[in-house]
């Protein structure tokens, strides 16, 4: 039989920040990548 964690609302909450932490950081990640679309990066050997 397994073992049953006993998990207190203070460690609930922290978790929940965690989570929301995590979401935002993936968020902004995301965005990031967004930005860095829809042009061509070029330098100048190219144009010679």
């Amino acid at each position: 039989m397994g073992t049953q964690e006993v998990i207190t609302e203070t460690q609930i909450k922290q978790r929940l920040l965690d989570l929301e932490e995590q979401n935002r950081k993936l968020q902004q990640e995301l965005l990031e990548e967004r930005k860095n679309t829809n042009f061509t990066q070029t330098y100048p050997k190219g144009w010679e």
